[in-house]
């Protein structure tokens, strides 16, 4: 390390210090650390302290004679540089020049955020992309479903419509007749021929209005060109304005550089002939300037070998004088020096007993730090590894929650199918459904109503019972005759009805209730009482499947009903899938309760690991703080020993000095007055040689002084010369990068004349393509229409004859 102590009492330097001490460190990797009175401070800052004062690296207090003739004969920037420090503004200039660095590094900054930015945004739309798939197909999905629920619906819906039909034409009145036949023979042969003319009017219309397409997309094909082709002719008729503009300026510029590269030329041969005078001139100077000088320096030897003798002797006798005083201010100074480094000594001692008691407690307070952060360590891998359970409990409880949701909405939607089935009453034939929609007095429902079977009897009742499944119960004999003249009068769409009035239900009361199917089954409501009747006496031979089947009087057929299979399995099935349904709800409620529980226990572990993990780090910050502690006040001990050492050398060695200090003030004052003695008698000698270098010593420096003067008119027209010969060179330059610009203009404007040319021609071939283009569009458009009215009219002829196809199709049926 070195350091600088500067004298600051006038205030020079803009500190408050009267005494500035300035020093460097350097460190064996290359790095150095400045300081201001032992302040850390950054080199700017030295440099900045010490501008305008003369002592810094670039400052310039004083120069030599010839350093005039160095700085005029130095380039332009050299000059201005050394003009710019003599005027107190380079700090100015290398703040700038730090500014436009850290601006610089501001946009390189900038720039890497920018690029960051870029690409987070590119990631941002990704992930945008994704969620908007995601949620289209959540869309989708759901929109699925719904299609795949209307869709059963509208089969069951088209089911139902189409065994009405079958029904109503197998219960219509029977017609026969060859007539039908032919007529039918005649509709479909109608029905054919219209179909085929309407699929030969399709293939025309398709193929007038691919035809139309290709003309309309001629035209805009023909549209676009024309618009490009009008730009590129409004471009060139602007552009070729401003190659106008352009060329005449250019043409200007070459002319005008002509003529300044001609007065460039005159200037520069008169200055060349200057040049040549003026150095003849300063050559003729120099000689006589040179004999001057020879004189001057022989008698300038004289004198200096005078002087040097006086010099020499005045030098011993100050330097004598010198070292009596400063022996005696060394003495004095080691005085002070012992009592300073005495009382350093004794502080020294006191600091190293403080650092020694202190010692004990930073041992203590780092052994009780580090225990924590042992502590704080266990309690953080506690925290991980419960984390590390509850992660695979809270997996599993939402696993069995997602199963859960999934069962119970399978089960749901299986539910509402079997209820809309039911309330529809699918599988009983439309006059029951009349009738019990009719809301007649004394209807009581259909006879599956008031039984429930077990699993393995609901094939033998419905095998047993047939149409009577669904039997329309009614109250009494009254109930009967309403029900017999409202199908009588309302209703007129064929099927039958099976009535069961409670008022004669056979009595088999005296029989008793015998085992067999009525066994199995559970009766209950108002139409119990003919359940009991009809299944009386049923039994279920072994092995065979065969029943033996009673039947008893009191049941009234009207018409020809048809059978109603399969309600009893479907309200069988319907009650198993509720239980279901309540079951799959009390799982899905648990699971959900699992995972909400299993959820806060993972948050909780989460949350722990995280209060322990800060606790950890808090323990490590505390733990570096008591070690770092430590170690400062180890270092510090150790400096203190290295500095108490060292003050008990410097004591010795002050001393030592302090003895030696008073032995040479005494021998220097006895050689100053020797020489004293010798300086009195050369004091005549150099008088003399003095006059005589004076004199010579004018004469030379008027000599120099015209030398200089001339030398100085040479530089100035050497300078004008260079710049002379520079600007013609970058006129010349100029003037041809001028001429190779009007080129470039009359070859870019006759091109941009080649190209109007073509885009007027395209124009005029464009235009009359169009007017031709609009004339087949509109032929087009009335083809296709004439097509579409054919069509429709064709369409229409079709339905009429699909129409008198089915009429027949419907009598021929009945009639067969």
């Amino acid at each position: 390390s070195v350091s600088l102590t500067v004298s600051n009492e006038d205030g020079a330097l803009p500190i408050a210090y009267e005494e500035v001490e300035i020093g460097r460190q350097v460190f064996r990797d290359g790095g150095s650390e400045y300081s201001i009175n032992r302040s850390s401070v950054r080199l700017k800052d030295i440099v900045e302290l010490y501008r305008d004062t003369g002592l810094g690296a670039n400052a310039y207090a004083m120069i030599e004679q010839r350093m005039v003739d160095a700085i005029l004969s130095n380039r332009n920037e050299e000059r201005r540089s050394l003009f710019e420090e003599a005027a107190g503004i380079g700090k100015y200039k290398d703040r700038r020049k730090s500014a436009t660095r850290r601006l610089e590094r501001a946009e390189m900054d900038l720039q890497r955020l920018e690029d960051v930015i870029a690409e987070i945004q590119t990631k941002v739309r990704s992930l945008a992309r994704q969620k908007g798939k995601a949620q289209r197909y959540d869309e989708f999905r759901k929109r699925r479903l719904d299609v795949e629920v209307e869709v059963v619906r509208h089969r069951l819906e088209t089911l139902s419509a189409r065994l009405k039909s079958v029904t109503e034409n197998l219960e219509g009145d029977v017609q026969t007749g060859q007539g039908m036949v032919v007529e039918l023979a005649s509709s479909e042969a109608e029905y054919e021929a219209l179909r085929l003319s309407k699929i030969e009017a399709e293939k025309q219309r398709m193929t007038e209005v691919a035809s139309l397409g290709e003309v309309r997309e001629t035209l805009v094909r023909w549209e676009r060109d024309l618009a490009v082709s009008g730009e590129r002719v409004a471009y060139a008729s602007r552009r070729l304005a401003q190659i106008e503009d352009e060329s005449a300026e250019a043409q200007g510029q070459a002319a005008k550089l002509q003529e300044n590269e001609v007065e460039l030329e005159t200037s520069l041969k008169r200055i060349h002939d200057e040049l040549g005078r003026a150095k003849s001139d300063a050559a003729d100077r120099s000689e006589d300037a040179e004999q001057v000088r020879v004189r001057l320096e022989e008698s300038r030897s004289r004198f200096d070998a005078v002087e040097s003798q006086g010099r020499e002797i005045a030098r011993r006798v100050a330097q004598l004088e010198g070292d009596a005083e400063s022996a005696d201010a060394q003495a004095a100074e080691l005085e002070r020096r012992l009592e300073q480094i005495t009382n350093e000594l004794s502080a020294a001692a006191d600091t190293i007993s403080d650092l020694e008691s202190q010692g004990d407690l930073f041992s203590r307070e780092l052994i009780s730090v580090t225990e924590a952060l042992e502590s704080a360590r266990s309690d953080a891998d506690l925290r991980l590894q419960e984390l590390e359970v509850a992660r695979p409990a809270f997996e599993v409880a939402r696993s069995e929650r997602r199963s859960a949701v999934e069962r119970l909405a399978s089960l749901t939607a299986r539910r509402d199918a079997l209820e809309s089935l039911a309330r529809d009453r699918e599988g009983v034939d439309p006059v029951v459904k009349a009738l019990l929609e009719s809301e007649l007095s004394g209807v009581l429902g259909v006879l599956s109503d008031f039984i429930d079977a077990g699993d393995g009897s609901i094939e033998t009742v419905e095998s047993f019972l047939g149409p009577l499944t669904t039997a329309v119960v009614v109250q009494d004999v009254k109930a009967l005759d309403l029900a017999l003249q409202w199908f009588g009068t309302s209703w007129r769409n064929g099927g039958g009805l099976i009535l069961l009035p409670l008022d004669r239900v056979p009595d088999f009361s005296s029989v008793g209730r015998e085992p067999g199917l009525l066994g199995q089954v559970e009766v209950s409501g108002a139409g119990a009482p003919w359940v009991e009747a009809l299944l009386h006496g049923v039994s279920k031979s072994e092995g065979s499947g065969e029943m033996t089947v009673t039947e008893r009087d009191g049941v009234v057929r009207v018409g020809n009903p048809s059978g109603g299979s399969s309600v009893l399995e479907r309200k069988k099935i319907l009650d198993k899938v509720l239980v279901d349904c309540e079951e799959a709800e009390s799982e899905n409620k648990a699971a959900s309760s699992k995972a909400e529980l299993a959820e806060k226990s993972l948050h909780a572990a989460e949350d722990a690991l995280e209060a322990s993990r800060e606790a950890l780090r808090v323990a490590e910050d505390i733990h570096r703080k008591a070690q770092s502690d430590l170690d400062a006040q180890e270092d510090h001990r150790g400096r203190m020993d290295r500095l108490r050492d060292e003050f008990a050398r410097q004591l010795e060695g002050a001393r030592a000095a302090r003895s030696r200090a008073l032995e040479r003030a005494d021998e220097a004052r006895e050689d100053r007055e020797v020489f004293l003695e010798q300086e009195a008698g050369l004091h005549g000698e150099r008088e003399k040689a003095r006059a005589e270098v004076h004199s010579v010593q004018e004469e030379w420096e008027l000599a120099r002084a015209e030398e200089a003067r001339l030398a100085v008119n040479v530089a100035r027209l050497e300078g004008d010369g260079k710049r002379l010969s520079d600007r013609l060179s970058t006129i010349s330059s100029s003037r041809g990068q001028a001429a190779e610009r009007v080129k470039s203009l009359d070859a870019e404007k006759s091109d941009l004349h080649d190209e109007q040319a073509a885009a007027h021609a395209l124009r005029k071939e464009g235009d009359e393509a169009t007017e031709r283009l609009f004339a087949e569009r509109t032929e087009a458009e009335a083809k296709v229409r004439r097509h579409d009215e054919a069509l429709q009219s064709i369409s229409e002829d079709l339905e009429t004859s699909e129409r008198r196809v089915r009429d027949a199709r419907t009598k021929e049926r009945a009639a067969s």
